[in-house]
């Protein structure tokens, strides 16, 4: 399977699952920003990390939070957006159906990429991890932009197409964008050169297809640590 352009094998031992802005400013009804089929992405990224973490795969909840005082807000303060994400709010929680473990890692950002200012990848090279799947919200922003910058710095990404979504973009004078169509352009557009997309029920197979069970992430960064 390795062996074809662009498809990637799974290793529990080397791979690592991001679950990115599983948050309420994506699924309440009022949010300007609310997605329509949340719930059914949420309960797809559920089946994944419930997957990686019988493997004693590393999973990665990642939540995208503004300083309450908004002094790490950077261009997105041009745009007027930042009340969305702000720390201490309701929509900036995480959405109470997402399913955690005390094993999970916890990170927050603040920009668009998992990687920027945050210890992503501090924690990835003490786990030895080479190939990320990633999940989340929302596929045109912050999803995207962390499948980029993990490919640009050599991971190989697995973009899981079915567990990241996004709200559909009004008209800022372009008209407006459906999330199909966006997302059909984004799932191309990484396809090729970028990621593997695949569907949730694939991603799952290939979990589900190692044998061996590795040593929990603490376990593993506690080894690195050591060695």
């Amino acid at each position: 399977m390795s062996n074809s352009p662009g498809v990637y094998s799974i290793d529990p031992s080397r791979t690592a699952l991001l679950i990115i802005d599983a948050q309420k400013v994506y699924s309440a009804k009022e949010s300007p920003l609310c997605v329509s089929d949340f719930e059914g992405t949420l309960a797809n990224i559920n089946t994944l990390a419930t997957a990686c973490r019988e493997k004693n795969m590393p999973v990665f909840v990642i939540q995208h939070i503004y300083d309450s005082n908004e002094r790490d807000v950077g261009r997105l303060g041009d745009f007027k957006l930042q009340e969305l994400w702000k720390e201490g709010t309701a929509y900036a929680q995480l959405d109470q159906g997402l399913t955690l473990d005390e094993s999970d890692i916890h990170l927050k950002k603040s920009r668009f990429s998992a990687f920027m200012n945050t210890s992503l990848e501090s924690y990835l090279k003490a786990l030895k991890v080479d190939t990320l799947i990633v999940t989340g919200f929302m596929t045109q922003y912050c999803s995207v932009t962390t499948t980029r910058h993990a490919h640009d710095l050599d991971y190989k990404v697995i973009f899981a197409l079915d567990a990241n979504d996004g709200p559909s973009l009004q008209d800022s004078g372009f008209g407006p964008v459906p999330i199909e169509d966006i997302k059909r352009v984004v799932h191309t557009v990484l396809s090729v050169g970028v990621a593997e997309v695949i569907t949730t029920s694939e991603v799952a197979k290939r979990i589900h297809q190692t044998e061996q069970l590795l040593p929990t992430g603490e376990e593993r960064v506690g080894e690195f640590a050591h060695s």
